[in-house]
């Protein structure tokens, strides 16, 4: 135990400092809507497009997360009828003739922003973990977020594994994968503690200490904010299903019935705990009137996939390792590693199917399509078990209208509440 600072407050020891623990119970999962439909990566330069096409007109592409754009955006969003928006939480980009992601609103402007701006949509905001940041300031922040927006906050936790934006903080780092998730189980508890409790709390924790932390106003949602993560490996999935509450998931090969079985064994690992998740993906949208037509916008973003950029994602990622580019273990999600040599490779030695998928969706599933095919695809993944989807449009603006006047009418016409 570190020495009480001299000055503290008196506060109520925090006996409990990792998950499972959840103070006053989960938010409710339960819907009365079949699929959560949430807007992702808006805050972020092209979005998950690390395509050169992104250029040929910027202004719809790439800086649609640009202030009035983006609230134009947010706006229509929610009139559209989605659930919620999702920032992507970055601290650097990735360069490349797109300047893939450099630019970007961060996680408490974008969120107070959107807020703001809006009524009814969920302001679903990311955080990351592993650079030091003082859970009192993250749970002060969160809550005042929370409570301007109505108590319609989310957080999404990222166990982050990016060296360039460790020694932006000051740091060295990733640290393992095992420490990193025992730091996002050790902040997670620490901020439901705060925002749980009416009286100064003690921490005791083997990374993060305080004594005597309180905040006022504490979060407007009941019991806290709802509590989301990306994770595929078994010390993620672990993590995740402790203490967060909505799990983004993968599958590989994108197959369906790889998405059912990962939703069943999430469900199994969460019920262990006497837990409930909702089940969430992450998809890339490009559709058009037909197949055909969008198709030929498909090729055309393949064409002009933004080699450099994707080297540094994968590269930073933990993908190539900057001195030998070898051969490394699984990323977030699991997905495939790089070999070495993948500098000369022009797949940069993740082969030519992950490479154009990351290029276009960074990994999403992708939705690629007529609205007819668009609306078959949502439903069959709805049908293996996704509850939610984030998606991310090569043209935002224009995608969400597409969903509005032809993907929901489809799914509604075919008895699907959304």
């Amino acid at each position: 135990m570190s020495q009480r600072p001299p000055g503290a407050r008196p506060g109520t020891r925090a006996e409990l400092l990792r998950g499972p623990f959840d103070p006053g119970g989960q938010p409710e999962l339960h819907r009365d809507k079949h699929m959560h439909l949430s807007l992702f990566a808006w805050n972020v330069s092209s979005g998950l497009s690390a395509s050169k096409a992104v250029l040929s007109d910027p202004e719809r592409h790439q800086e649609f997360w640009k202030w009035p754009s983006a609230a134009k955006l947010l706006r229509a969003t929610e009139e559209a009828g989605f659930d919620s928006q999702l920032q992507y939480g970055m601290w650097s980009g990735y360069d490349g003739a797109t300047r893939w992601n450099n630019s970007q609103l961060d996680f408490a402007t974008a969120a107070t922003g959107s807020a703001a701006i809006t009524e009814r949509i969920g302001i679903y905001t990311t955080i990351h973990v592993g650079y030091q940041i003082p859970p009192l300031l993250l749970a002060k922040m969160t809550a005042s977020m929370d409570h301007l927006s109505g108590g319609r906050l989310g957080v999404n936790i990222v166990a982050g594994q990016n060296a360039v934006d460790y020694a932006q903080f000051g740091l060295v780092g990733p640290p393992s994968q095992q420490v990193r998730y025992a730091i996002a189980d050790e902040l997670v508890t620490a901020l439901k503690h705060l925002w749980s409790s009416e009286e100064p709390v003690d921490f005791e924790g083997e990374y993060f200490q305080f004594h005597g932390a309180q905040i006022d106003p504490l979060p407007t949602s009941r019991p806290r904010p709802l509590l989301i993560c990306a994770a595929g490996s078994d010390i993620g999935l672990d993590f995740a299903t402790r203490q967060c509450d909505a799990l983004f998931i993968t599958a590989d090969d994108k197959d369906l019935d790889g998405y059912a079985r990962r939703a069943a064994k999430i469900h199994a690992m969460a019920a262990e705990h006497g837990r409930k998740v909702r089940i969430c993906a992450m998809c890339y949208v490009v559709m058009d009137e037909t197949d055909a037509k969008a198709a030929e916008t498909t090729e055309w973003m393949r064409s002009q996939i933004d080699r450099d950029a994707l080297e540094v994602w994968l590269t930073r990622s933990g993908h190539i390792m900057n001195s030998e580019r070898q051969e490394v273990t699984e990323d977030q999600f699991g997905e495939g590693r790089a070999k070495s040599g993948a500098n000369q490779d022009p797949y940069l030695g993740i082969g030519k199917e992950h490479y154009e998928g990351l290029g276009m969706g960074m990994g999403a599933y992708q939705l690629f399509g007529s609205y007819e095919t668009v609306a078959d695809q949502l439903i069959d993944l709805y049908e293996s078990g996704v509850e939610q989807v984030a998606l991310c449009f090569f043209d935002p603006h224009k995608g969400v209208q597409q969903i509005r006047d032809h993907v929901l009418p489809l799914l509604r016409k075919r008895g699907y509440n959304l």
